[in-house]
């Protein structure tokens, strides 16, 4: 699970097939604009996220994600915590000057009842299907700051984000062997946890 920097240094003759997540910029970080151009997402042209498109560029705009990795209101450990949600947006709110929330979530309305509450949040209507998903992570992507799941949709939505000066918050959790996130190399440098 964790970046292997000697990856970077195998020589290949012929042709080789890796199989990982490679979510990592460290295995990428030297050709970092070839891949934020081979991964340029093609703008959503229907109305709903030409409206949402305008209004996460006329402001301040937090993309916040909360992924359900288990049913909402389950003891089950894989879903960060309100807690993380609450304590993020604390954060965010000293760094960003009038900051303003879209949510991202594959079940928007838990995400409010459970992580949100009554915060101001516009939410981004989730779509069903993958081929609806390319919409959300475009939308993701124009945001200038993000609050961060675990979850790899959301660190490629802040990844591909280009903000000046983007402020990314992403969860501290380690990992344990056997989730996807909190391995070494995952969180780029100027990303904080939370």
């Amino acid at each position: 699970m964790d970046f292997d920097e000697r990856l970077l240094e195998v020589k290949v003759k012929g042709v080789l097939y890796l199989d990982g997540l490679w979510q990592s910029e460290g295995y990428f970080k030297d050709v970092e604009q070839t891949i934020r151009e081979d991964l340029r997402i093609i703008p959503s042209k229907d109305v709903l996220n030409q409206r949402m498109v305008e209004e996460i560029r006329s402001s301040n705009a937090v993309a916040l994600h909360v992924r359900w990795f288990d049913a909402p209101g389950t003891t089950a450990t894989h879903n960060d915590s309100a807690d993380y949600y609450q304590r993020a947006i604390t954060l965010m709110e000293r760094k960003v000057e009038s900051p303003r929330y879209f949510l991202f979530s594959d079940d928007p309305d838990a995400a409010r009842a459970t992580v949100l509450h009554d915060r101001r949040v516009i939410v981004i209507p989730h779509k069903r299907g993958d081929e609806h998903g390319f919409a959300d992570l475009w939308l993701m992507t124009q945001c200038r700051h993000f609050i961060t799941a675990n979850s790899t949709f959301s660190w490629w939505g802040a990844w591909l984000g280009s903000g000046e000066n983007k402020v990314v918050l992403t969860p501290n959790l380690k990992s344990e062997g056997k989730t996807a996130w909190g391995f070494k190399g995952l969180i780029p440098a100027e990303w904080v946890r939370v």
